[in-house]
Order: structure tokens, then C-alpha cells, then sequence
């Protein structure tokens, strides 16, 4: 048996802090009907109110995997990414509409995550990094990066996704994103595969299966990182990923207080994050079911 607790945090880089523009991330997470849920949304710099769009794509996401969560169990992953892609899209141009935003207030990427001890997902939409830390302390981290820095966006499906196919040269099977996997073990790290991923495969979302077994053995933490993680003055992202799940506690907002702290022993040295960061974690606790007394 599992118990799951989440937590999240965001922080605004040096450029928008100097530049006096506000903070174009947003993270949430939740715990709901024996499920966890973490989000991640990062907006666009040459957008307009993207600060906006984050939060919005965010909530609308979280809501989405909420309402097919409450009525879609057990959980398969087959019918899950379009009932949420589908919620998610009618809640964001509901709320874009009734806001009188446009286009360019959308302009965020999505990272998602969902568990239970039925199994779960992580879903990129977008770019970013995903970490998996295990039992042992190891962590596998993968890194999602798309061509000339041009990401998949979801406000694409309402209205200009073959302008942004056309932008990456209008061929859905050429690769335009480039996947790193690490395994951090015992303070050395491996590569274990570079991967290329086509413009479609973007385009519907990737997804990394999260089978029950894994969580019921051996994993402790989903986290999963806007792309700013990967830009801190002087600290290569892998090494930015490990020391964010360094927890000395579990507590209440741990994964806040651990990214405060990482982020103030980095910018001791160098200028700290140069870019927004979006942070959200779902943790992992086995809780051994009581016997009952004969």
C-alpha cells in the first residue's frame, strides 16, 4: 500500500527579475481520491501575458486529470491522454474567451504528471526535464529539448498548429527534439541513451509509462522541471536536478524548501537561475498495511 504527497514550487530568473517582467512560470500539484497530480507550465518569453497562460493551461490541466481520474478507474493509459488532451483544450479556450485574452497570452508549455498504485504518466507537451528517484538514491533524469528552441505549445490546437508545423520545415516525421537520459548513482553520472523524436510524436505528447509495480517497489519521487532548470549561471542542469531532490525532510513543502535552499547556495557562487523555473513533485511513502488480529 502507498500514501502519496505532493508539493511544488516556481521562481522567477534574473532576466525577467531585472527586466521587470513578472515570473512566465507556474507549478501546482495535488492529492485527490487516492491519486496524485503534478503540473508544470512554462510560458512564452516572446508571448504576451504569458504569466497568464501558464497559470491557466496549469489549472486547466490539473482540473482535466482530476475529472477523467474520478471517472476512469482502473487506470489505462489508452483512453487517458485523450480524455485529458480534449478537457484540457475546451478548459483553456473557455477561460481564454471569457478573459478576453488571445493567442499570445497561451503561448506555455505543459509538463504533467500523474499516479496511483494503479500505475501513471508523465506527458510532455512542450520541452523540460523529468527525474525518477528510486529507493537506493539513484535517479534517471531525462532532458526534452526541440529544435532552434521552438517547443510545441498546447494553444497550438486552437488555431495555429500547421503554422507551427510549417515552422519545422512542415515534415511531421522529421526529428525535431533531442532526448538525454541520465542515471545519477553514487555521485557519478551515466548516459544511458540519446534519443530522437519526431515533430508528430511531439505534437501528440510524450509520454513515459509509470508502471505499479515501479511504484510499489522501488520508486520514491516523480519530479518533473520546466526548462529553466537547465538554465543556472555556472551549474550543469543534471547536477541542478540532484540537488533539488536532496531532501533532509518530507514535510509539509519540502520540495519548496528545498529548491529555496538549493537556488540561495548556487547564487552564493554564481548568478542563479538566469531563467524562470517550474518545480513539481509528487513523493512516494509504503505504508505497511496492518494485519488484523485473529
Amino acid at each position: 500500500m502507498i500514501q502519496l504527497f505532493t508539493d511544488h514550487y516556481f521562481h522567477i530568473g534574473k532576466s525577467h527579475l531585472t527586466g521587470g517582467k513578472p515570473c512566465q512560470d507556474y507549478a501546482i500539484s495535488q492529492v485527490s481520491n487516492l491519486a496524485g497530480f503534478a503540473i508544470v507550465c512554462d510560458g512564452c518569453s516572446s508571448g504576451r501575458h504569458t504569466d497568464i497562460g501558464s497559470r491557466i493551461l496549469a489549472l486547466a490541466t490539473l482540473n482535466a486529470l482530476k475529472e477523467y481520474w474520478q471517472v476512469n478507474q482502473p487506470f489505462n493509459i489508452g483512453n487517458a491522454l485523450p480524455a485529458i488532451r480534449l478537457n484540457q483544450k475546451i478548459r483553456m479556450a473557455a477561460a481564454r474567451d471569457l478573459l478576453g485574452l488571445t493567442q499570445k497570452d497561451m503561448l506555455a508549455t505543459c509538463l504533467y504528471a500523474l499516479l496511483s498504485d494503479q500505475g501513471g504518466l508523465i506527458n510532455i507537451q512542450g520541452d523540460g526535464v523529468i527525474a525518477l528517484k528510486f529507493s537506493n538514491q539513484s535517479i534517471q533524469m531525462s532532458r526534452f529539448e526541440w529544435q532552434n528552441n521552438m517547443p510545441y505549445y498546447p494553444a497550438y490546437e486552437n488555431g495555429q498548429l500547421q503554422a507551427f508545423i510549417n515552422s519545422h520545415g512542415n515534415d511531421l516525421q522529421d526529428s525535431c527534439i533531442t532526448s538525454d537520459t541520465w542515471l545519477y548513482n553514487d555521485q557519478e553520472f551515466d548516459l544511458l541513451c540519446t534519443e530522437k523524436i519526431s515533430l508528430c510524436d511531439g505534437i501528440k505528447g510524450i509520454t513515459i509509462e509509470i508502471p505499479a509495480d515501479l511504484i510499489i517497489d522501488d520508486l520514491e519521487y516523480i519530479a518533473i522541471f520546466s526548462d529553466g532548470v537547465t538554465q543556472i549561471d555556472g551549474v550543469d542542469w543534471k547536477d541542478a536536478v540532484v540537488e533539488f531532490l536532496k531532501f533532509k525532510n518530507t514535510k509539509g513543502e519540502f520540495a519548496k524548501r528545498r529548491m529555496i535552499r538549493g537556488i540561495k547556495n548556487m547564487q552564493k557562487q554564481t548568478k542563479g537561475p538566469l531563467d524562470d523555473i517550474a518545480f513539481a513533485i509528487i513523493r512516494i511513502e509504503q505504508i505497511e498495511e496492518e494485519k488484523n488480529a485473529k
